[in-house]
């Protein structure tokens, strides 16, 4: 990476995007800490007041995070926002309902491909997880988790790194199912996460799908009752 080319008057977008640059280039990975700003200012070739401000804007996108009187540090989830997709001020089941549909075009395929690409490791730690779902039917913030966590080991199964990026955003919209159904767990549901269990074990991708369209057909249901 060259360095930049101007001591000061660099937009902090720009010494931000050199700095990302940096970052990738020297293998930085998430938790890893930030050279300090004088020797950011060597390394980029710019201002201290443009490196400041582009610390700003990185940390404003959540890629860094400063920890008082230890340093700058890259986030541990560099670039993920709460609410990314702006939904806060929408209502609650207005937006349960358009997860559905979302769901239903994304989480299918997330679960046929686990079921292709699940290590033993995954399988494990997803049987773990089915123990805990199946056995907390009347707690509703323990479904809540255990129902968060089942599904986000499917998408990790998936060794799909955007898919991975993007379990978060998944996770909120199984939490709008979840909150407007007062996080019901009934029999059907139950027998339909056990049926994408056995898919995944048994390396069924095409039942794994089906069973996980059938689970979100039944919470929409659920939602309209």
């Amino acid at each position: 990476m060259d360095k930049l080319n101007h001591k000061d008057g660099m937009l902090s977008s720009h010494v931000a995007d050199y700095l990302m640059e940096w970052i990738k280039e020297n293998g930085l990975k998430p938790g890893d800490k930030i050279p300090p700003e004088l020797e950011l200012v060597s390394i980029l070739n710019t201002g201290r007041s443009s490196v400041r401000e582009a610390l700003a804007l990185l940390k404003s996108r959540n890629v860094v995070e400063v920890r008082r009187g230890c340093g700058t540090f890259l986030c541990e989830q560099p670039g993920m926002i709460n609410d990314p997709l702006g939904l806060y001020f929408f209502p609650d089941a207005d937006i349960a309902e358009d997860w559905g549909i979302v769901r239903l075009i994304i989480e299918p395929p997330i679960a046929e491909l686990a079921a292709i690409n699940a290590t033993a490791d995954d399988i494990s730690r997803l049987l773990e997880s089915w123990e805990v779902l199946s056995n907390c039917r009347n707690d509703p913030q323990r479904h809540f988790e255990a129902d968060s966590e089942f599904h986000r080991i499917l998408a990790e199964a998936t060794h799909n790194v955007v898919i991975m990026k993007l379990f978060p955003i998944i996770q909120d919209g199984i939490h709008h199912f979840l909150s407007e159904t007062d996080n019901m767990h009934t029999d059907e549901t139950r027998r339909l996460h056990h049926e994408i269990l056995k898919s995944v074990v048994t390396h069924d991708a095409a039942r794994a799908r089906s069973a996980m369209e059938e689970l979100i057909c039944v919470n929409q249901d659920l939602l309209k009752s």
